[in-house]
C-alpha cells in the first residue's frame, strides 16, 4: 500500500466516523483532528451539492450505503425519523462540536462550506433538499386539513388534531409530492389491523369498539373512539372481530377535487419543511 492510497483510506474512515457517531448511538473514538485540517485547506470551486454528494459517496457511502439508507457498518440516516426531525442547525452543531461522550470528536476543523455541503446532499437524500416545487396552495390545504377533508379527526400535525391515526407534523419530509398524493388516494386500501375498527366482545357480552393499540398473548389494549384505554384480559374475551371498512376514507379521489388534493399535500410538505428549518430555540416543546 503506498502513502497516496493509505491516506485516502484514512480520510474516509474519518467522515464515516463522522456520520456514523451523529446518528448512532456510541461509537468508538477516533483522532482525525490533521486528516480533516487537510480537508479544509484544499480549497473547491464546485457548487455545494456537487461538493457534497462527490464527498458522500467518496468517503459515506461505504458505511451508510449510496442512498445513505444504511450499510454493513453504520446505520441509516436517510429515513430514520430521529436523523430526518433534525433541524440544519442541530446537526451542523453535532458535527462542529461533536459529541465525546458518544465516541465522535468535533470537526470544527472540516470547515463550515464542507460540512453544510456534505448536509445539504444528506437533505436530498432525505427527500427534503430538492425543494419540490409544491403543487397546490398549502394555506388552503390546511383549511382542508382541519376542515372539511376532515383529515384532522384522526391525525394530528404540530399538536394539534386526532389521535387515532399517525402524527403528519413530519411526513411530508422523507416523501414527494407525487407519493404523498398517491397515498391519500389509496390510504383506504391498507389492511392493516390499526385501520380497521376492532370490535372485542367479553364473556359477560360487553363490547368495546376502537383501535388496538397493542396486544399479546394475555392482553389487548384498546383505544375507543373518545380516547380511552381499556386494558382486557385475553381470558376474558369471548370474540375479536375487525370490519371490512378501513378507518381512512377510500374516496378522496371522488370526494376532494384535484387541486384539493394537490393543496393538502402542499400543507403536509410545508409543514415537514418548516419544522426542519426552524431554529431549534423556535420550537415549543424541545427535548
Amino acid at each position: 500500500m503506498n502513502l497516496h492510497t493509505s491516506c485516502t483510506l484514512v480520510s474516509r474512515v474519518s467522515l464515516c466516523a463522522v456520520l456514523t457517531a451523529t446518528f448512532a448511538v456510541g461509537g468508538r473514538q477516533v483522532s482525525s483532528h490533521s486528516v480533516l485540517a487537510q480537508n479544509a485547506a484544499s480549497k473547491t470551486s464546485k457548487p455545494r451539492s456537487t461538493e457534497g454528494r462527490a464527498v458522500f459517496e467518496s468517503v459515506c457511502a461505504g458505511c451508510h450505503g449510496l442512498d445513505g439508507r444504511g450499510g454493513e457498518r453504520g446505520p441509516d440516516i436517510a429515513t430514520r425519523p430521529q436523523v430526518v426531525q433534525r433541524t440544519d442547525a442541530e446537526i451542523m452543531e453535532i458535527l462542529r462540536t461533536g459529541r465525546p461522550a458518544a465516541g465522535m470528536p468535533p470537526f470544527e476543523s472540516f470547515g463550515s462550506e464542507k460540512l453544510q455541503a456534505v448536509l445539504s446532499y444528506l437533505r436530498t437524500l432525505e427527500g427534503k433538499g430538492s425543494l419540490d416545487a409544491l403543487p397546490g396552495d398549502p394555506r388552503n390545504g390546511k383549511a382542508l386539513f382541519f376542515g372539511s377533508a376532515r383529515c384532522s379527526d384522526c391525525h394530528m400535525v404540530q399538536g394539534s388534531g386526532g389521535f387515532l391515526g399517525r402524527d403528519l407534523t413530519s411526513y411530508g419530509a422523507t416523501l414527494s409530492p407525487a407519493e404523498i398524493r398517491a397515498s391519500l388516494l389509496r390510504g383506504g386500501e391498507a389492511s392493516s389491523r390499526t385501520n380497521k375498527t376492532a370490535v372485542v366482545t367479553l364473556r359477560n357480552s360487553q363490547k368495546f369498539t376502537g383501535v388496538i393499540r397493542n396486544e399479546d398473548n394475555f392482553s389487548i389494549q384498546l383505544q375507543s373512539f373518545d380516547g380511552t384505554f381499556h386494558f382486557l384480559n385475553r381470558s376474558d374475551v369471548a370474540q375479536q372481530e375487525f370490519l371490512p371498512s378501513p378507518i381512512m376514507p377510500a374516496d378522496y379521489g371522488t370526494t376532494l377535487k384535484a387541486p384539493e388534493l394537490d393543496d393538502i399535500v402542499s400543507y403536509l410538505v410545508t409543514v415537514a419543511r418548516t419544522g426542519r428549518t426552524k431554529n431549534p430555540s423556535e420550537n415549543d416543546d424541545d427535548n
